[in-house]
Order: structure tokens, then C-alpha cells, then sequence
């Protein structure tokens, strides 16, 4: 259920029509209920909208991804719902490979994303951005960007690939034509390639082939049966250089593969009325394919001739007849032929139609029933947008029809959804269209001049208008980028107007929202055609009745809340709970539970690398025998919906994204060579042993005698979740599991730290004190100290020191020699053949509680840290450049505020080469309007 949360200066009305179909209801009546009930629950459970402005559309491995977010309500007004967005960035595997949370203030945000080798692969990725509270509503409300990330060329081949498909006896075969040339521009002739056909991660094929002389290469192959398009890609690699390969996306559509969809006006063709069919081809690549169809009836009469509008979607009118039935006949871009059935036309049913003329005032609602309950009783019809009732009416048929103009001006610029409802109160038709009062942001961009010189300053004056030509103060964000490097409008083709008032209210992927904001009939029927095809937003109206449970709560504040129990999962009343944050903010708080033994710490600082220690205490100040629990859903990432796969930047690459790959390299390089020199000795390296203390610990060794430490911080930050084990398998160095022959030749698994056995000592005592042998088992001593790794948590553990070198002291007098499977030999001094691990617990009872009783340690995602946009100056003339300048982001500007006359001015530094720059800027008043606007700029040569 997809709700609106428009609080607008709308006539918010019960509309009652002079006509005679129209009749006003008594009080109390149940259109009035279904009114106050719907604006009470969309009130209750509000809509969160974000979109994040970024400064340019791909990127490479080590670059940072610059963004503004705007956090708005329905209303396009700040939402003061959230003060923390969380932004993810996900893997074409649609895995979290990093997550951040920054700050909101004011629906106001902006920040970085390292793009670090670390964690990045070449390849497709998404950053996806979403609050708490939008959580309830699920993943497609979040915010959403893809984006291809390059090796900056490395070890790849550039590619240039036609294939085609047949299908011919049953079998279909695959027919790829190359062309392969390097970075430089040189062919790849003579090249023999190892050849891979995946679908997704599944080999189906392996070929050997050699290219030509000019790097062309041609090959062709059998698909197995029922294999799928979406995901299928061919793997080429250099037979004699391996690290050189590139993934070649095999982009081809089966004509009985494609999905036509026809989608009637209202959901279903009723026999006798005139129907509007929205249709729509997608291909296996999830992507709409430009065809041309024939609708015919089941006597092959030709009543429609079909043509796509944008992106392979249009629409047809027809009117069924009854005993008819209808097929259409499609054809592809490559001349094949699908025939695909309509939905059979229905006797009896309701239609709701709404003619929406662009440039007209009103709108034409016509509704038609063929139910012969269609005389009894009154009709309701309710129309919403940005979640509230801006138009109703009750109303009775007359001859089964009923038409009514509707006025615009009820309804803001966006999405409007109209519901016809029954007498009984159920919705029986819906039908979205859109509203375009041309009301968005006047944004006016001018320089001091038509052209500059490479290095020069620039001013860029900003003035920003409302519809009527008054000024207007708002926030905004501004990009800069170099057009030789960066494709215009190729980052989605979608901005802040189109995604807050369009697409964000859509299901599925749109493909290119702005074009259906030019004002054009073509665009305006494409509009019609995708709000048919896409806009089917269910409304269940029965929530409305129901209580409302959200499962996530709003941030309104940074909180920390949770709940005390005792031993019996009970809760404590009238507790106190003790908070000590420690880290890069220092403080402490307390409160006291309720009587659900619920206790919440409101209005925190927003904190960075801060642990918060949480106690639960009873009224003589002891810690409470029992547990605390902190509330932490936010701290897992959100399910995440379908991937959106982009194609390589090196297949069929763009004359554009190779001059960025290409200047991006040159640039990094020449950053490199400044920053570190071109020349000097490199030192040899030097180990470092961390050897932090460890507060309470039992060893006997000191500082010197330890060979690496972990501290709170590294245990902490492993995560609620995870195990003793689980740290020291991933942070100690030489951790490992292997096979071990004891004295009586028995083969078991056994702990090592590196070519020691090793000995896990708890607060001084040694674990194996307590270990009993059976006998005769299999692996029972390594199974013996797993139970209690696996048991005990990280977040339970102060430190662990390593002790390994075979002369280091050690504290002997809680270990024992009881078991032979663990003999040391007698000669060589206790601990002589084993490495020790001196885990120092926070309750310091040893190996035997699971946790220290009534304590609870909390490590929230830290807030992203800030960093600065680097802007070079060159203030001083005819100076000798050091280096040349060859920035694809010229300017990232996040932070611009109009003043009350509406205008702001920001200045920056061109680059050195001659090319034409692309300004981006968009923003917001926060009062409901939005505003984007491009403008050139022309560099010339003379760089100083």
C-alpha cells in the first residue's frame, strides 16, 4: 500500500456537484468516515522521500563518490521524522559491501563514499540510501543508484560486440561477432583467447579461438536448453597473459523470451466499453524493447495498430465486443513475430477512465458499470495525492454511466490516484494519472562570461524563482564536471524533480524518468503509458481499520533504547540503568526502566567510534542478576530488492567514458608522483608488534613479552553477533586448525598458532584445567575448547594477548599437566611446545559465564566521516603547472543556500584542457518545490 503524505495548501474538500447524479449525504455518512480514516492512518504512518544528488555518473576504483541527500516528506517539505540516513553500498550480488549513517538536519545531508580497492571490484554496484522509518514501508521506497566502477583499464581488453540469436530445430545458437583492442588503440591481433560462457556464476561452455590480424574474431555456439538471457556473459582472456581478460555481456532477446504486457484502464476489458490498454515489451534484460503490434479479433478484423511511445511501452483504445476475443501480433527489431493474447474481455464490471489533456485545466473522470446493483445505492470516488484526499464525491449512476469534469488546481504537481468505491465501501477500480502545473524551482545559471581560460577563476551566479517570479532561499547542491570525460545526463537520467515526484512513486525500474517532463504530446501520452503499465499501486484500504504497528521506529533523536530482564526473561521495573560512552565522546547517563523494564537515553550527541557500556543496577548500586538488551535492528542492513546490472565500460565503450578512464589513470598517477615523490629509497619494512596493555589482565609477561594484542576496541567492533572464536580465527595472526599426533599416535584437530599448539587461558586460568577426557573420541579436546569459543562472545572479552616465543615467562600457577594429550615435554619447561592466548574477561570469572550479568556493550555504526571536496587554487599567474590538471569532477558544491533575494554565487578553478563543462543544480525550498537546471561552459586552451 503505497501512502501519500501531503500536508498542502490545497482546498482539502468533500465535493458535492450541482448535478443531479450527485446528492449530498447525511452527517455521519460513510464517505466522510473513509475520508477521516484515511488522512487519520496516512498521518499516523507518514511517507518518507530521499534522493541523493552525486557528482557524476561512474566511477574508478580509489575515487570517492560525492553526494547531497534531501530527506523530504510526501509534501517535498523536510521531514522531521529522521535524523540519521543510512547508505549502503551493495555488489552486483546484491550483498551490503559497506554501510554508512550520516547525520540529517533540516532533510539536509551530504557526504563521501570511498571507493577503495579494499572492498571494491570492478564492476556494477548500488548505493542505496533509506531511513529507519521507511523501513516499514519496504525497499521500494528506498532511494536508489546504480553505477559501473572500473579498474581504471587495467589487464582488460576494449571490445566492441554484435551478437544475435536463432533458434533453428529447437536449439538456440548464440553468434558473437569482436573486434578486441587495447588502451592504447593497438589491435589485438593474432591473440589466442580462452573463452567462458557464464549464465550469472555457472560455466555452460569453455572454447579456445583465435583473433585476426585487425583483432576481430567471430564465434558461435549452442545454448543448453531453458537456459536464460538475463545473466549471460562470455569471459575472454588472453591465453598467454591471463591477468588480461574482460566480461562481455551477451545482450540478446529470444522473440518468445520478451514480455509484452497489456494492462487495461481500471485493470480489466468489460465487454461494450471503451477501454484505454496501456501496453509494454521487456526484454530478458529487464529493460523495455521498441516494437510495433496489430490487435486483431478472433475473425483476424484489424481494429488497432500499436506504436510504442518511449522505451517500448504505448497505449491503444478499443471497445470489446461481446463473444470477441483479441490477439496481438508483434514485431520485434529484428523483424521476428510474437503473438500474445489480451486478457479476455469480462461481461460484467465497472471501468474508470480519466481523460487528462496536457495543457487543459481539468480532467474528465467517466465512469461505466454494467452490474445491475449498479442503479442501487450511491458511489463514491476519491481521489488522493501525496497522501491526502484532495478530491470526493458521491454520486449514482444513470444508464450505468456517470462523467464528471474534475479540476486540477485540487491537486498539487505529481502522481494522482483515483479509487471508485461501491456502496459497501470496497474499491473497485483505480486509475493513476498526473498532474504538471509547471510550478517547480525557476533556476537561472549565468558566468561573468561566454568563455575561460584553462585555470581561470569562474563564478557561477545562481537565481532561483518561484512559478509566480518571486524569489526564493532554499538549499542546493552543484556539480561541475568535464564533458570530454562525462557523459551529460547519463547518471539514470534521473534528478531530484523527476525522482521525488514521478519515478520515487512508481514500482520497478523507470528507464529515463526525465524525458516525461518535457512538454511535448509524445512525452505526455509516453507519461499516460507508463503510469498505465507502472502505476498500479495497490491501495488496501482495509489498514485503515487496523491498529497502527510500525515495526521500525522513527530517529527522531539518536537514541539508544532496550529492555532489562531477570534470570526468567522477565522484565525489571523501576531498574537503573547506568550508560558510560566511551570512545571519541566521553559521557555518562542514567535512567530508570519502566514497568515493562524498558528503558530509553534520548537525544544523544551523534557519535563516531563511541562504545556505550549499558549496566542494569538495583537500588544498592549491585549490577541486576539478569540481562540487558539494546534495541539494534538498525544495525542490520535491510533486505534488498532486485539488481540493476550495468553493461562494461569497456564493451562497446563510449568515445566519453574512454577519455575518462584514460585521463583518470594519467591524473592519479601524477597525484601519486607529487604527493610521494618520483624518486628516493624505498626502507626496508619494519613489524610492529601491538603490545597494549590490557586493564585486569592476569599474565605475568608485561608488554615485552607479549607478541600481539587485541584490544576492546577490535572485539567490540566485531559485532553483536559475533564469537570468540569468530575474532580470533580473523585477527590473529597465524590462528589456524589442523591435524596433531599425540603420544599414543592418535590423529586429532587441534588449535595452533602457527606451528604451536596452542592453550586458551580465562582470566589466568587455564581452560584445559577443567578438561576431562572420555577417551577413544574423535577430535574431543579441539571440540572441548571450541563449545566454549563459540559460546562466549566478543563483545564479553576486554583483550586477548599472544604469548608465542618459547623464552617468555608465563603465569604457571592455574595451568595443568593433568592430561597427557596435552604433554609438555618436561625437559623443555612448561609451555616450551605451545603458544598461549591470556583472554582477559569483563565479568573476570574465567571461562564459565557467558557474559558479564547485567552488562551490555553497545558499538552503533558510527557516523561517516567527514572530508572535503579538494578545489584547487591557482591564483598566481604565468606560474609553471607541476602537474596537469585532468579532473572529471571539476566542482562539488553540496552546501548552497539562496538568500532571501534568491540568489548565491559559488567559484571555482578550471582545469587545463579545452573542453565545454556541464553544471548540475538542484535542490529544494523544503516547502514543496523542487527546482534542477543545467548550463555550459567553455574552456579554452592557455593554461598557465
Amino acid at each position: 500500500m503505497r501512502r501519500k503524505t501531503f500536508v498542502c495548501k490545497l482546498i482539502l474538500m468533500l465535493t458535492f456537484a450541482t448535478g443531479v447524479a450527485f446528492s449530498q449525504a447525511p452527517s455521519g455518512n460513510s464517505i466522510n468516515t473513509l475520508i477521516s480514516k484515511i488522512n487519520t492512518y496516512n498521518g499516523s504512518m507518514p511517507v518518507e522521500k530521499t534522493f541523493l544528488q552525486f557528482d557524476k555518473p561512474y566511477y574508478s576504483i580509489g575515487d570517492t563518490a560525492w553526494f547531497k541527500g534531501y530527506l523530504t516528506t510526501e509534501s517535498i517539505g523536510y521531514s522531521p521524522l529522521s535524523s540519521r540516513l543510512y547508505v549502503e553500498l551493495l555488489n552486483d550480488s546484491n550483498a551490503v559491501v559497506k554501510r554508512f549513517v550520516f547525520p540529517v538536519a533540516y532533510g539536509l545531508t551530504w557526504g563521501s563514499i570511498p571507493l577503495s580497492k579494499t572492498y571494491i571490484n570492478e564492476g556494477t554496484y548500488t548505493i542505496r540510501a533509506y531511513t529507519s522509518w521507511m523501513r516499514n514501508f519496504g525497499d521500494d521506497y528506498f532511494f536508489k543508484q546504480s553505477f559501473y566502477i572500473n579498474n581504471q583499464g587495467i589487464n582488460t581488453w576494449l571490445v566492441n560486440v554484435n551478437p544475435t540469436i536463432n533458434s533453428e530445430g529447437g536449439k538456440d545458437n548464440v553468434k558473437m561477432a569482436f573486434k578486441f583492442t587495447s588502451l592504447d588503440d593497438k589491435t589485438a591481433g593474432l591473440r589466442d583467447m580462452n573463452l567462458k560462457i557464464l549464465n550469472g556464476k555457472k560455466v555452460l561452455l569453455r572454447n579456445t579461438a583465435q583473433t585476426a590480424e585487425d583483432g576481430t574474431m567471430t564465434v558461435d555456439f549452442n545454448l543448453p536448453p531453458q537456459t536464460t538471457l538475463k545473466n549471460l556473459n562470455v569471459v575472454a582472456q588472453d591465453k598467454l597473459d591471463k591477468t588480461k581478460s574482460v566480461l562481455i555481456p551477451i545482450s540478446v532477446n529470444r522473440p518468445q523470451d520478451v514480455d509484452i504486457q497489456f494492462m487495461p484502464e481500471s485493470a480489466s476489458l468489460i465487454e461494450s466499453i471503451p477501454a484505454r490498454v496501456g501496453f509494454k515489451a521487456i526484454g530478458e534484460d529487464g529493460k523495455g524493447i521498441n516494437v510495433q503490434a496489430v490487435v486483431y479479433d478472433n475473425d483476424h478484423t484489424e481494429l488497432a495498430n500499436i506504436t510504442n511511445l518511449h522505451h517500448g511501452i504505448g497505449t491503444f483504445d478499443i471497445t470489446p465486443q461481446p463473444g470477441k476475443t483479441y490477439t496481438a501480433e508483434v514485431t520485434l527489431p529484428d523483424g521476428a513475430k510474437k503473438t500474445v493474447n489480451l486478457p479476455a474481455p469480462l461481461k460484467t464490471g465497472s471501468v474508470l477512465r480519466v481523460k487528462n489533456i496536457m495543457d487543459k485545466d481539468t480532467m474528465t473522470l467517466s465512469l461505466y458499470n454494467t452490474s445491475e446493483q449498479a442503479t442501487q445505492g450511491k458511489y463514491s470516488i476519491v481521489g488522493l495525492s501525496r497522501g491526502v484526499v484532495c478530491y470526493a464525491a458521491t454520486f449514482a449512476f444513470s444508464n450505468n454511466y456517470f462523467s464528471t469534469r474534475v479540476s486540477k488546481s485540487l491537486f498539487p504537481t505529481g502522481v494522482a490516484h483515483f479509487i471508485l468505491l461501491n456502496a459497501a465501501q470496497q474499491p473497485v477500480n483505480e486509475r493513476i494519472t498526473f498532474i504538471n502545473h509547471n510550478d517547480n524551482l525557476k533556476i537561472e545559471l549565468n558566468t561573468d562570461a561566454k568563455t575561460f581560460s584553462a585555470r581561470d577563476s569562474i563564478p557561477v551566479h545562481i537565481t532561483v524563482k518561484d512559478a509566480t517570479g518571486k524569489p526564493v532561499e532554499g538549499s542546493f547542491s552543484m556539480a561541475v564536471t568535464d564533458d570530454n570525460q562525462v557523459k551529460e545526463g547519463s547518471s539514470a537520467s534521473d534528478n531530484i524533480v523527476s525522482h521525488l515526484l514521478l519515478s520515487s512513486d512508481l514500482k520497478g525500474y523507470v528507464e529515463d524518468p526525465t524525458y516525461y517532463f518535457t512538454h511535448d504530446e509524445q512525452a505526455w501520452k509516453a507519461l499516460d503509458a507508463l503510469l498505465l503499465t507502472q502505476g498500479w499501486i495497490g491501495y488496501d484500504l482495509k489498514k485503515i481499520d487496523k491498529p497502527v504497528k510500525p515495526e521500525f521506529d522513527p530517529e527522531v533523536d539518536f537514541s539508544i533504547k532496550g529492555t532489562v530482564t531477570n534470570l526468567f526473561n522477565k522484565p525489571i521495573a523501576s531498574s537503573k540503568v547506568l550508560m558510560l560512552a566511551k570512545g571519541s565522546t566521553n559521557f555518562v547517563k542514567d535512567t530508570v526502566t519502566n514497568a515493562e523494564g524498558r528503558f530509553a537515553f534520548n537525544k544523544l550527541p551523534q557519535v563516531d567510534n563511541t562504545t556505550f557500556i549499558i549496566s542494569a543496577r538495583k537500588a544498592n548500586g549491585k549490577v541486576v542478576n539478569g540481562g540487558v538488551s539494546v534495541d539494534d535492528k538498525n544495525e542490520t542492513p535491510a533486505k534488498s530488492g532486485t539488481v540493476t546490472l550495468l553493461d562494461p565500460w569497456n564493451v562497446n565503450t563510449d568515445a566519453t567514458v574512454l577519455n575518462y578512464i584514460k585521463s583518470n589513470k594519467a591524473y592519479k598517477e601524477t597525484l601519486d608522483k607529487q604527493q610521494y615523490g618520483v624518486s628516493g629509497k624505498l626502507l626496508n619494512a619494519v613489524n610492529v608488534r601491538d603490545r597494549a596493555l590490557i586493564k585486569g589482565s592476569q599474565s605475568l609477561n608485561g608488554p615485552e613479552g607479549i607478541d600481539q594484542t587485541l584490544t576492546e576496541d577490535v572485539l567490540v567492533n566485531a559485532g553483536t553477533k559475533a564469537t570468540l572464536l569468530d575474532v580470533l580465527s580473523t585477527k590473529i595472526t597465524g590462528f589456524r586448525e589442523s591435524y596433531y599426533k599425540d603420544s599414543s599416535k592418535q590423529t586429532n584437530m587441534e588449535y595452533f598458532l602457527k606451528d604451536k599448539r596452542l592453550r586458551f587461558v580465562f582470566d589466568g586460568v587455564d581452560l584445559d584445567r577443567f578438561y576431562e577426557p572420555f577417551g577413544g573420541i574423535p577430535n574431543e579436546h579441539h571440540d572441548y575448547q571450541k563449545q566454549y569459543l563459540d559460546y562466549i562472545l566478543a563483545q564479553d572479552i576486554l583483550g586477548v594477548e599472544v604469548i608465542y616465543r618459547a623464552n617468555s615467562s608465563y603465569n604457571m600457577r592455574n595451568l595443568t599437566n593433568t592430561a597427557d594429550l596435552l604433554s609438555a615435554s618436561s625437559t623443555a619447561g612448561y609451555g616450551a611446545d605451545y603458544a598461549y592466548l591470556e583472554i582477559t574477561t569483563r565479568a573476570g570469572n574465567g571461562p564459565f559465564i557467558k557474559r558479564a550479568t547485567g552488562i551490555y556493550l553497545y558499538k552503533p555504526l558510527p557516523i561517516a566521516e567527514y572530508k572535503q571536496f579538494y578545489r584547487p587554487r591557482y591564483a598566481v599567474k604565468n606560474v609553471p603547472a607541476k602537474a596537469v590538471d585532468l579532473r572529471s569532477t571539476i566542482h562539488w558544491e553540496p552546501n548552497i543556500i539562496t538568500q532571501k533575494d534568491g540568489t548565491s554565487t559559488v567559484s571555482f578553478y578550471a582545469a587545463d584542457k579545452p573542453t565545454h563543462y556541464t553544471v548540475i543544480l538542484e535542490g529544494t525550498d523544503l516547502k514543496g518545490r523542487v527546482g534542477y537546471q543545467t548550463q555550459k561552459i567553455t574552456i579554452g586552451g592557455n593554461a598557465q
